[in-house]
């Protein structure tokens, strides 16, 4: 019957993810183990086919149907997503992301100057959130569930505004994978327990006259702040094949790993400097540091060395000073691009 009566509410669908259990590329994983994103909305992911339709020579100047090729072999998929942090999933967004191995009780997500990548061939053991994701879009239709295997998490934002939520945490990212995906999984069914009630917020973030707290924006201590966004980009290259269409390995960090840092602090007195430090900057460089007070949950982020790349006027009642920096390995390589501390 073609006219179905039911309909669904966008809110119904669902995003979860877990490391695979059945090695790289797999795509198995416990039911249980899966942990729900608190999205914002969904998203239809990026399915890239390959399509190729020109026009081939014959008769008339049509487009004909023997002309077309399509497949869905050797294509990445993209998934993205945007929703609220929380104490559950971030901090295993944050092990896939930097390749650090997170475990319960507090832990530091790091990526050093001298990180290299990683290079992960399907098939490999699996054995913490480091390696790959089995990512499920959760449809209200029961058992027609989208999986995708072979997943890394390409790219991470971790922000917050003030203005918004009380300054709850948000996050967002993309996952990619290089395997063809099964768009109607019937066997399926996520139940992994959420968490969507442990949140950070910005004001956990003081200045020096709160106890544990200090906030350090472009080398500058204790402004008013506003906004921040903490990007981390570690994409991914898929190479090799087998024959159900399937890239075989995956390369981490190529060209790059960049970690940007963006802030909106007040203008006054003490920031208004930042205009010309951007200008007459030369190799040095300035810190970014977020440490919250003593409360848990609560994140402390560490960007020990960055350039200044961007300053400009951000108005609002008040006049504030938009400022963008992004990351940079020191020359001996004995430090982090980026500390990411979550205590749970």
């Amino acid at each position: 019957m073609a006219d179905q009566v039911a309909g669904f509410s966008p809110k119904q669908f669902q995003l979860a993810f877990a490391a695979e259990k059945d090695g790289i590329g797999g795509g198995e994983s416990t039911d249980g183990d899966y942990k729900f994103i608190n999205i914002d909305s969904i998203e239809m992911p990026s399915l890239n086919p390959n399509q190729v339709l020109d026009v081939r020579h014959g008769v008339g100047r049509t487009l004909k149907q023997v002309d077309m090729f399509l497949t869905n072999k050797l294509t990445v998929k993209e998934i993205n997503f945007s929703g609220i942090a929380d104490n559950t999933t971030l901090p295993m967004l944050l092990s896939n992301i930097t390749g650090v191995a997170d475990a319960s009780g507090d832990l530091t997500f790091n990526i050093q100057s001298q990180y290299a990548g990683v290079d992960l061939d399907f098939g490999a053991s699996v054995i913490d959130n480091t390696k790959t994701f089995a990512v499920v879009l959760v449809t209200p239709t029961s058992n027609n569930q989208m999986l995708f295997k072979g997943c890394v998490l390409t790219s991470l934002s971790i922000s917050a505004d003030m203005a918004e939520e009380a300054g709850r945490f948000k996050v967002s990212g993309t996952f990619k994978s290089g395997c063809v995906p099964t768009l109607n999984d019937t066997d399926i069914d996520p139940t992994g327990t959420t968490h969507f009630n442990s949140n950070y917020f910005i004001t956990d973030y003081g200045d020096s006259n709160t106890t544990g707290a200090s906030t350090v924006i472009a080398g500058l201590s204790d402004p008013v702040l506003k906004s921040f966004s903490l990007s981390i980009e570690n994409d991914a290259v898929f190479t090799g094949y087998d024959a159900n269409g399937n890239y075989q390995q995956i390369h981490r960090a190529i060209p790059e790993v960049s970690v940007l840092f963006d802030a909106v602090v007040k203008y006054d007195s003490e920031t208004e400097v930042l205009a010309r430090n951007f200008e007459i900057q030369s190799t040095s460089t300035v810190a970014n540091t977020l440490t919250a007070q003593n409360t848990t949950p609560a994140l402390d982020i560490s960007v020990p060395k960055a350039i200044l790349t961007d300053v400009s006027f951000s108005e609002d009642d008040a006049m504030f000073v938009s400022v963008s920096t992004k990351a940079v390995a020191s020359a001996t390589g004995s430090d982090d691009l980026v500390s990411v501390n979550v205590q749970v």
